[in-house]
C-alpha cells in the first residue's frame, strides 16, 4: 500500500508544475519514448510479447482495467492470457501526448481504443504512463489505465 501511495504522489508531483518548479512542454516531434510507446503498440497488434514488455521496467507498476501488476512477470502472465484469448486483438492510439518533465522523466497521456477480435465493436479508454532514462535506455516505471466506453455488443447481459 506505501508504494501504491508513493507512486500516486509521485505522478501527482510531476503533473504539477507548480509544485516542482518546471513547465511542462508538449512535444510533437520525434522522440524516443514515443517512438518507443508505438513500437510497443506495434508489437501488442503483432502478438509479440516479449518485444512488447520490453517496454516496460522489472519492476512496473500498473494499474489496469482488470487489476494491479506489480512488475513485468505480472505483466507477461496478463498478456499471455490475452494474446492467447485474442490472437486478432488490435488497439489503436487515437491521441498521444508527451510532456517532458526533466531530461530523465517523460510523461505519457494517450487516449486507447482496442477491438478484441480485430474490428468491429471495441473498449475505448485513457492512460497515462511515466517513463524514466535509466542507464541510457527509457523504461515506463507506472501506468494507469481507464476504460472510457464500451460498444454495447461487448456488454455482458
Amino acid at each position: 500500500m506505501k508504494n501504491q501511495i508513493y507512486f500516486i504522489s509521485l505522478l501527482f508531483l510531476f503533473m504539477s508544475p507548480q509544485l516542482n518548479g518546471q513547465t511542462n512542454v508538449e512535444v510533437s516531434s520525434p522522440h524516443p519514448v514515443k517512438e518507443l510507446f508505438l513500437s510497443s503498440i506495434e508489437a501488442f497488434n503483432n502478438g509479440e510479447l516479449e518485444l512488447f514488455l520490453s517496454n516496460f521496467s522489472s519492476d512496473i507498476k500498473m494499474y489496469g482495467t482488470d487489476g494491479m501488476y506489480t512488475s513485468k512477470d505480472a505483466l507477461r502472465t496478463r498478456f499471455k492470457v490475452i494474446f492467447q484469448q485474442f490472437p486478432n486483438k488490435r488497439m489503436e492510439i487515437p491521441e498521444l501526448n508527451l510532456e517532458i518533465l526533466s531530461n530523465e522523466i517523460v510523461l505519457v497521456n494517450f487516449q486507447w481504443k482496442l477491438y478484441p477480435m480485430g474490428n468491429g465493436p471495441a473498449y475505448s479508454g485513457i492512460g497515462t504512463g511515466l517513463y524514466i532514462l535509466k542507464n541510457k535506455e527509457w523504461l515506463e516505471i507506472l501506468e494507469v489505465e481507464s476504460v472510457t466506453e464500451v460498444d454495447e455488443a461487448l456488454m455482458q447481459k
